[in-house]
């Protein structure tokens, strides 16, 4: 199979710039099918970004793929923050209430830079996500390697014991987007509402940046929906939207 991505949260296709023609898009789709067949492959699957990254390619790119032949697939929804939009409150009450219980739980927002801070908080992560069957793919020196690709940012919430709670690990991407590679809190964090509290200072931290949206990624897994997954993403401000995939089953005559 040609998997884009093969690991990556999405791919899709490099372009000189929006305006590309669509008639250059369907020749390149056709020369893929081609490639596909001489190269021996069974099939091809492609799952493109969400549209804040590509909004007049992934259109155009969609239409032809649906014209040529490719079979789309069950999409993902996805959740994205509007920052121009985001004015420093969330706009639900239970939001809100949690937010300010955070704060008189006297929670402690922090930037890393220290290197056994960091392993610190991808380690509270991994057991986040180990206790809810959802397996982290990525090393810590994995994470820490792809800064040379982009900057990545650690971010940690302390209680008033100095202990970490709550970590975020968040990419820097060049669209003025901030993606959500791994977030998580322990249960000591989930008592003091150290996610909401983490929220509100990470949407806040990247709105002064000048940053124009933040990417919390997918909310279903093969086009299935985790429910509540999706619903916390909604409340603290997040917009759901499509991610599409597509699949290209070759025929070899």
């Amino acid at each position: 199979m040609l998997l884009s991505p093969f690991s990556a949260p999405f791919g899709g296709f490099h372009y000189r710039n929006e305006y590309i023609f669509i008639s250059e898009i369907e020749d390149f789709l056709e020369d893929l099918k081609e490639y596909a067949k001489t190269a021996e492959l069974k099939s091809v699957y492609l799952s493109l970004p969400p549209l804040i990254y590509l909004k007049s390619f992934n259109a155009k790119v969609v239409n032809s793929l649906i014209r040529l032949g490719y079979k789309m697939l069950i999409p993902e929804i996805t959740s994205c923050l509007n920052l121009i939009e985001f004015n420093y409150r969330f706009s639900y009450t239970t939001c809100r209430n949690n937010y300010k219980r955070a704060v008189r739980n006297k929670l402690t927002f922090k930037i890393l830079n220290n290197i056994e801070e960091k392993r610190k908080g991808y380690e509270l992560i991994w057991e986040n996500r180990s206790q809810r069957g959802r397996l982290i793919h990525m090393t810590f020196d994995e994470i820490i390697q792809t800064n040379s690709i982009w900057p990545t940012d650690f971010f940690c919430i302390y209680n008033e014991e100095c202990q970490m709670v709550a970590c975020a690990i968040f990419y820097q991407f060049p669209e003025n987007i901030a993606y959500a590679a791994l977030w998580g809190d322990n249960l000591i964090g989930r008592s003091l509402l150290s996610m909401d509290f983490l929220i509100f200072n990470l949407w806040n931290h990247y709105k002064l940046l000048g940053y124009q949206y933040v990417d919390i990624g997918n909310s279903t897994v093969c086009g299935m929906p985790n429910e509540t997954l999706l619903r916390f993403k909604e409340i603290h401000e997040c917009n759901s939207s499509i991610r599409f995939r597509f699949s290209y089953e070759v025929v070899n005559e």
